[in-house]
């Protein structure tokens, strides 16, 4: 597709525009049931999705008489700062302020959560760090300039804070120490955002390019080509950065060539947006546009556990009568199951152990929600543990593997031949729930087996070094090629994976073999 030819996509004027304030819309957040609206009429409003055109919103207020900058969503939370110099925690569905957390010498633009701890970025020369609980302040982080925009970089754990003038300021929240100071643009970062280790900036007015940056070593990668008349909203999600200018334009940018995909008309311009994978919802002035994405964007995210959960295939153990696996929670929990259950039905709530669940499998609790159960179930290092790291810890651990995937390199005329002498057969071992949760292939094979089974083989025809980087990818979501692998092969013989092992639709191996064509430079 041309750079400069993107395609078009309309919006409907009578079903897709929602009034959602007097003042302009400044920030947009999207959880999975509402799209939160903050204005410079110091209104926050949630609308339902599944009522987008309602004409009265639940409209509510908690900065007084002030302009708002930004809302973002903690998992069934909701903070927000302003020109009041405060930051607020609010619960949506009790509409009820939680947290308020004061003590900024000037408006707060936005704010970022790192471990038990909330990040202010003031419009003054320093960043404002507080105790969650205690809601006392830390440290005020002095700097050299007033910020606009900052991001938790999640794979260097850096917080990423951009400026005025165009400089972004590192902070290691370890240590809440600056180490770098570099020069992004020279007008104003107005909104900052990071993935993969990867930071993306937005730059105002004159230098309105949207440039990108090695989160390590801070050097530049390049840039897209932003909004003629300042890029002030960017997101990044699955393979493209979604970007809002004053232009009244909203665009679509693939990551990998940079090219503008899709570009949107707005009636006004675009100071804040969210997304999910249907839509765009997009500040458009006054208003709230909702963009269709859905057929458009090859969508993935890390969900395949949360919804093997919901499904309730293969669950082997009810907590609260919610289906469960024993094998996840004894990926989870140092304890047996059978006392998981006793302690979660003896201490708390349904509520509570149904969250605690999600959290099981995979959902982005905050660590404070979830805490009381982990700290009752003695689970250790429990700020740091994630499911992706205990998958990371679970693929080293050989002993706990309960399964085989069989593999032998085929080829030509024996395809067919599924008789052949098992010694001929590489068992890689593997844990059985990682192939249900995550291929359609072994799912359908457990569903449909007679009879109990530590092994299958695998007749799809790649390599037995292809196969094991598969089986590590379905653990760690991500490729990594050393020395001693063959590049070209790897990524010519995964190509198909995605459809042969019938993967989760969310499913990031197109993404990662993408990168590794880039990496290696194949065609």
């Amino acid at each position: 597709m041309s750079k400069n030819n993107p395609k078009e996509i309309k919006i409907d004027p009578q079903n897709d525009y929602l009034k959602a304030h007097t003042g302009s819309v400044r920030s947009v957040c999207v959880d999975e049931e509402n799209v939160y609206i903050a204005s410079y009429d110091n209104k926050v409003s949630q609308t339902p999705l599944n009522n987008f055109t309602k004409e009265k919103s639940n409209i509510y207020s908690f900065h007084a008489s002030s302009s708002l900058f930004q809302v973002r969503s903690g998992e069934d939370l909701l903070f927000s700062c302003g020109s009041d110099k405060k930051v607020i925690v609010t619960n949506p569905k009790t509409k009820k302020k939680v947290k308020e957390f004061v003590g900024c010498k000037e408006q707060v633009f936005q704010t970022v959560s790192y471990k038990n701890r909330i990040y202010a970025f003031v419009d003054a020369n320093e960043v404002v760090c507080w105790d969650y609980e205690s809601t006392e302040v830390i440290k005020r982080i002095t700097t050299k300039d007033k910020h606009l925009s900052g991001t938790l970089e999640e794979e260097t754990a850096k917080i990423f804070v951009g400026a005025r003038h165009g400089n972004v300021t590192v902070i290691d929240p370890e240590t809440n120490e600056v180490i770098k100071v570099f020069k992004a643009h020279t007008t104003n970062v107005i909104d900052i955002d990071s993935r993969d280790g990867i930071v993306y900036t937005a730059g105002e007015s004159s230098d309105h390019s949207i440039k990108i940056w090695d989160a390590k070593s801070y050097e530049s990668l390049g840039n897209f080509g932003g909004h003629e008349t300042g890029s002030v909203a960017i997101r990044v999600k699955w393979n493209y950065l979604i970007s809002g200018g004053n232009d009244k334009k909203v665009k679509i940018w693939d990551l990998d060539t940079k090219q503008c995909l899709y570009v949107v008309n707005l009636n006004g311009a675009c100071w804040g947006l969210d997304l999910n994978e249907k839509y765009i919802y997009a500040g458009s002035g006054v208003s709230l546009a909702r963009i269709n994405i859905e057929n458009k964007l090859d969508t993935y995210s890390a969900n395949s556990f949360i919804e093997f959960f919901k499904t309730q295939k293969f669950s082997d153990f009810e907590i609260f009568n919610y289906p469960v696996h024993k094998s996840i929670i004894k990926l989870r929990c140092s304890k047996e199951p059978e006392e998981v259950k006793k302690i979660l039905e003896t201490n708390f709530s349904r509520e509570e152990a149904f969250k605690f669940l999600e959290w099981i499998y995979g959902k982005n609790y905050s660590l404070i929600q979830v805490q009381k159960i982990a700290n009752k179930l003695e689970i250790v290092d429990f700020k740091k543990k994630t499911l992706k790291s205990d998958l990371i810890k679970a693929y080293s651990d050989e002993d706990s593997k309960d399964f085989f995937l069989a593999v032998k390199d085929i080829d030509g005329d024996d395809e067919e031949e599924e008789d052949d002498d098992e010694d001929e057969f590489e068992e890689i071992p593997v844990h059985k729930f990682i192939l249900i949760a995550k291929c359609g292939l072994f799912r359908d094979f457990f569903e449909n087996i007679q009879e109990e089974t530590n092994k299958v083989q695998d007749y799809s025809g790649k390599s037995i070094e292809s196969i094991e980087h598969f089986i590590k990818y379905l653990y760690f979501d991500s490729l990594e090629l050393t020395a001693d692998d063959d590049p070209q092969l790897i990524v010519e013989e995964l190509e198909d994976a995605v459809e042969y092992y019938q993967l989760n639709k969310h499913s990031n191996l197109s993404f990662c073999l993408k990168k590794l064509k880039k990496q290696f430079n194949i065609k």
